[in-house]
């Protein structure tokens, strides 16, 4: 075991070789209740109430954080007593800028654009921040809101966006993205709602988080319609000034809504799952269609994933309680490529995870990163543990040899969200300890994660850096 040291406050201690057993609960979707929380932005009179929210999660307070400095008021409903439900109003809404401060912290807050822009009629907003995983323009974004008549004007720290003077709201149009963008096609979705006539959205998103909007939108705005949700199609006839309607005299409008479950999450602990050998790991509360995917792969290594109440995950309901079973001889194999795309493809933020599971598998695997250019840095971490990678075709394409002895735990760092689960999952299969340090990156989209890891068997705790050294 390496010294425990590194630039992060926090850090998490595990002591890997344990088999995960029992039963887990599946939170909200973390990306999906984000841009739920944007668009309540765009209900002038009446009350929001999300349920299923991860509360606890640093990304999720910090999008409270800038609709409060919006003048929204966001309210816990549960409580304070580890519930999970929030009560929006956002009828005294009373500025267009959200404070640059909390913008710099979550690269979804953008996603206020847009209902900003509908409500305000204009938008001031900083460039977000977020994981530091290559690009993530907000062009597509921009362009999407050009279209339907906003004037974009770049300013030294931030970008406004309005509609110009003259014009009595926004105009339905065709959107075409060059890349099916989730946040970009969001924006589009939310904006159009609000606006005079139809609007198409070529190359549309096809995730369920984007899916999951369309269907809140539709209960959000009164006289807005969406066809499409789950193509690369969507076909949105907007309300206009009818659905921004604040007046006294307008209906008090008021909407419940439950956020789909985190696919990622699931993933993750599928994952945990399978590096550990489990001979049977309950997944609660999964939206199967969602991680078909993932599923899919792990068969190809020769896990089991299959219903806990033994009905047809193909054409039985969509939300489920999912089983993981290991190989109960001979180990994982490995898979001979995998390539991450947009939905409904293999997703780019099981990519990591991905690599760290197929290193301890038998024979040979090809991972390839087409979404973000710099997503292939947790590779490194891995190596460290005893992995045998080598990263090639301009850092996209990892080629992994599994170890024949398995990982070796070690001191190693997670530098992005994503990056920091994989090295959890990767410290679970290890022998002996693993330190996975700068831990704030993964509190950022996991509920309770050592709480969860340790209900189903793991060895793990969280650990001050501080006190260790």
């Amino acid at each position: 075991m390496q010294s425990r040291s590194g630039s992060g406050s926090e850090a998490m201690l595990i002591r890997g070789g344990k088999r995960l057993e029992g039963e887990v609960g599946i939170s909200g979707s973390k990306n999906s209740v984000l841009a739920l929380l944007a668009a309540s932005l765009l209900l002038p009179r009446g009350k929001v109430t999300l349920s299923n929210v991860p509360l606890e999660l640093t990304d999720v307070r910090n999008m409270v954080k800038v609709l409060s400095s919006l003048g929204a008021r966001v309210s816990d409903a549960s409580g304070g007593s580890g519930g999970n439900t929030l009560e929006l109003d956002s009828s005294s809404l009373s500025s267009c800028t959200p404070n640059p401060s909390y913008v710099r912290e979550l690269r979804a807050s953008f996603l206020v654009t847009g209902p900003l822009l509908a409500r305000l009629g204009e938008a001031r907003v900083s460039l977000p921040g977020g994981c530091k995983i290559g690009t993530r323009p907000v062009d597509l974004h921009l362009e999407g809101l050009k279209k339907l008549g906003a004037e974009i004007d770049y300013r030294e720290d931030y970008v406004r966006v309005a509609i110009p003077r003259g014009k009595a709201g926004l105009v339905g149009a065709e959107v075409k993205f060059d890349y099916p963008s989730v946040g970009a096609t969001e924006t589009v979705m939310m904006a159009a709602c609000c606006a005079e006539g139809t609007t198409t959205i070529l190359n549309a998103a096809r995730e369920p988080e984007v899916e999951d909007l369309g269907y809140f939108l539709a209960r959000l705005i009164p006289g807005a319609s969406l066809d499409g949700l789950g193509t690369s199609k969507i076909v949105i006839s907007g309300a206009g000034g009818a659905g921004l309607d604040s007046s006294s005299s307008s209906p008090r409008h008021d909407v419940v809504h439950s956020v789909i479950p985190d696919r990622i999450e699931a993933g993750t602990f599928l994952a945990c799952g399978a590096i550990t050998g489990s001979e049977a790991l309950v997944l609660r509360g999964v939206n199967y269609p969602h991680v078909e995917t993932i599923s899919e792969v792990l068969r190809s290594m020769g896990c089991d994933v299959s219903s806990a109440e033994g009905s047809d995950l193909v054409s039985g309901p969509p939300c489920c309680d999912l089983v993981l079973s290991s190989p109960r001889s001979g180990g994982l194999g490995a898979v001979p490529f995998v390539e991450t795309l947009p939905y409904p493809g293999f997703p780019t933020d099981m990519q990591p995870l991905m690599c760290a599971l197929l290193s301890t598998c038998k024979g040979k695997s090809v991972v390839k990163e087409t979404v973000f250019e710099n997503r292939m840095s947790t590779c490194a971490e891995l190596v460290k543990m005893g992995a045998r990678i080598e990263i090639t075709d301009k850092n996209s394409t990892a080629l992994i040899t599994g170890a024949p002895s398995g990982l070796v735990g070690s001191t190693v760092r997670a530098t992005d969200l994503r990056a920091g689960s994989a090295l959890v999952v990767a410290g679970l299969g290890a022998t002996g300890e693993t330190l996975v340090c700068d831990m704030s990156h993964v509190d950022r989209g996991y509920v309770d994660l050592e709480g969860k890891l340790r209900s189903i068997g793991a060895d793990v705790e969280r650990v001050n850096i501080a006190e260790q050294e």
